[in-house]
């Protein structure tokens, strides 16, 4: 069941996080290409009863695979932001807060927080870039825990010796109270989650979900 202050997903991640996604808190979903991040976010935003703000970064979000999902209905209720530079999402992020004080907002996605940001940095640049992105986590985590409208961002990963990270790392996880990190099996279209931090559930807590056309679907039972 999905507990009180929780914004269901309609994904089996609601199963591991007890319901869904705080209300009150930055969820960082994160994983390679291909591992389901833009699907979770596609079917919270569908999920999602109230008006959605969207901002794609990477002109990720699809009609044709929303309204497979079933948000036919739901896209006359989606602020679409579309930002196609580093500096016009900061400036979209820095907005954010006069919209959602103007319109009846149940949630925020970015997918990705970071995409724009790894094409942007580099040693030039490196700690007015950090900043920028430490200033963008700390508007979203302030509008959540003003307006109790739970934020879901996208983050990618990289090789680090032989494990894997996420990007901007030491940023993303000190703002993110829930980060869930996706990974690809050997089985087509199969993937895991699993939960690397989160205030109420217990690190290491994974569910396998198969990503068929009608959204995502539990294969077998959770971990706890």
């Amino acid at each position: 069941m999905q507990e009180l202050g929780k914004l269901a997903t309609n994904t089996p991640l609601d199963k591991i996080l007890n319901g869904g996604l705080d209300r009150d808190a930055i969820t960082n979903v994160y994983g390679p290409a291909g591992s389901g991040k833009t699907n979770i976010g596609l079917s919270a935003s569908i999920s999602c009863p109230e008006k959605v703000i969207y901002i794609d970064t990477e002109g990720s979000f699809s009609l044709e695979r929303f309204r497979q999902m079933g948000g036919e209905k739901k896209l006359a209720s989606i602020i679409m932001l579309d930002v196609h530079t580093w500096d016009e999402q900061h400036k979209t992020v820095m907005k954010l807060e006069k919209i959602v004080e103007k319109e009846k907002i149940g949630l925020i996605v970015v997918d990705s927080l970071v995409n724009l940001y790894r094409l942007e940095l580099d040693s030039a640049n490196f700690q007015q870039t950090n900043r920028q992105l430490a200033t963008q986590y700390s508007v979203l985590s302030r509008i959540t825990r003003k307006f109790k409208i739970p934020v879901l961002v996208t983050n990618q990963v990289y090789s680090r010796g032989e494990e894997i990270e996420l990007t901007s790392r030491m940023i993303a996880r000190y703002w993110s109270k829930t980060l869930v990190e996706l990974k690809k099996t050997d089985k087509e279209n199969c993937r895991i989650a699993i939960i690397r931090k989160h205030r109420s559930v217990a690190e290491g807590r994974k569910i396998e979900f198969e990503i068929t056309e009608k959204g995502l679907k539990q294969v077998g039972i959770f971990s706890l």
